[in-house]
């Protein structure tokens, strides 16, 4: 039962998100975009909720977070309008078959994370028994974390509060429902792929990739895979969205999420702003997005510092070897190959070249970025081979995620994902795109 009851706190969290379906662009969303969606939302409404439960001094219980998490969700319910879905438009043959093989290698990635080949032991040593001690002390306890031997202290607490919510509703740890929350969040990022995309084979090879980079680096019950969907609701909106505000509030709810699940969420956050103002050129729009990111690392860093939590983050002022700079980049090299001699970088970067370069601007800057990041993060260490071995294969999801998305846009066969009802022709419509395809899809 335990178990059990620990897999439903990960269900129920879509429930707590579906307050974004009352916009316009989220409802003509496919019903599994739009669970995506409401996965993203509803596990930084947790987390918040959490956070500021344990900010108000309000003890964490099954009873208080379960009936504040339904009111959020009747409330969300009761006001949501009706959806209004235009019909899905037909598959083609081929189609259908590249789905059936996505779905294949999800299936894949479930059994190796059923098998526990995919987890990771950061859960057994740092993620599970923090999350343990957070609901033994009933919230987030600094005491805690002055206790606590680990470098992961002043880490962002999204998936830290993710585990202490499993944790809650099924009273005991339930170490199955922390793994398998990895493919669950992995598929609702294949959704929105496919969603904005509209392409089936390119969400066929960023299934194929993904899945191959989940099976080495081991990410399961780490906070790598809802930070990925965090990413990739950022990435896909800035690349084929073509509704100005769809495409602000999806870049803004994914820079967010990313800020509070990992230290390098906020290096993406920063390369998501960066990609707006350089390859947008879209002021507004950036100093929108960056807004909720920045208030959410900042009110963490203020908690940190207040309570004297400060370290990874203090990794800024650490001196910089630049003689380990050779070192770095062998190193990383060695681990990106991810025992397929580069394939998944390679085919992406080919796809890319031989297609619509103008389309996939976003993307290929965002993964130039966050890829600069890794690089500088790691040159703040005198011997860092074993930190970049042990961490990197995870870490370089994102520039990976980023290229393969990039991929699926420079494809000829990408188009507007058609959120504006057929018959109407209106500013970021599908149809405009369509009469100007070297514009990248992001790009207004």
């Amino acid at each position: 039962m335990t178990d059990v009851l620990g897999v439903l706190a990960y269900l129920l969290i879509p429930l707590t998100g579906i307050g974004v379906w009352r916009l316009e662009f989220v409802r003509r969303m496919p019903i599994a975009a739009r669970i995506a969606i409401a996965t993203a939302a509803g596990s930084l409404v947790v987390a918040l909720v959490m956070a500021t439960a344990s900010l108000l001094h309000i003890e964490w219980s099954r009873g208080v977070l379960v009936t504040v998490f339904v009111v959020i969700a009747a409330v969300s319910v009761r006001l949501r309008p009706s959806p209004g879905l235009r019909p899905p438009s037909p598959r083609r043959g081929g189609e259908r078959g590249h789905d059936v093989g996505t779905v294949i290698l999800w299936l894949l990635t479930l059994y190796g994370t059923l098998t526990a080949r995919e987890s990771c032991g950061d859960l057994q040593f740092t993620w599970g028994p923090k999350a343990i001690r957070f609901v033994r002390a009933g919230g987030i306890d600094p005491n805690v974390l002055h206790t606590w031997p680990q470098l992961t202290v002043d880490y962002p607490p999204l998936q830290t509060l993710l585990l202490a919510w499993s944790n809650t509703l099924s009273g005991h740890f339930s170490w199955w429902s922390a793994v398998l929350a990895a493919p669950l969040f992995f598929l609702a990022t294949l959704a929105v792929i496919r969603t904005w995309s509209r392409d089936a084979l390119g969400t066929l090879l960023v299934a194929a990739a993904l899945a191959w980079g989940f099976a080495l680096a081991y990410p399961a019950g780490c906070a790598e895979p809802p930070l990925l969907l965090f990413e990739t609701i950022a990435i896909a909106a800035l690349t084929f969205e073509n509704n100005p505000k769809a495409q602000t509030f999806f870049a803004a709810l994914g820079a967010a999420g990313a800020v509070w699940t990992k230290l390098e969420g906020t290096t993406f956050a920063i390369a998501v702003v960066v990609t707006i103002l350089v390859v947008q050129r879209n002021v507004k729009r950036a100093l929108i997005v960056a807004a909720p990111a920045a208030i959410l690392i900042g009110s963490w860093l203020t908690f940190i510092h207040a309570n004297g939590l400060m370290y990874m983050y203090r990794g800024a002022k650490m001196p910089i070897y630049f003689e380990t700079l050779p070192v770095v980049l062998r190193t990383l090299a060695k681990v990106a190959r991810f025992d397929l001699l580069w394939l998944p970088w390679i085919i992406a970067i080919v796809v890319i070249a031989l297609g619509n370069i103008r389309r996939a601007l976003v993307p290929i800057a965002i993964a130039l970025l966050t890829a600069c990041a890794t690089v500088f993060f790691y040159i703040h260490y005198p011997d860092p081979v074993w930190w970049i071995e042990s961490s990197s294969p995870r870490v370089i999801l994102t520039p990976l995620l980023a290229l393969l998305i990039g991929a699926v846009a420079a494809s000829d066969k990408v188009r507007a994902h058609g959120v504006v009802p057929q018959g109407k022709e209106t500013e970021g419509s599908g149809r405009e795109a369509d009469r100007d395809p070297g514009r990248p899809l992001g790009q207004v």
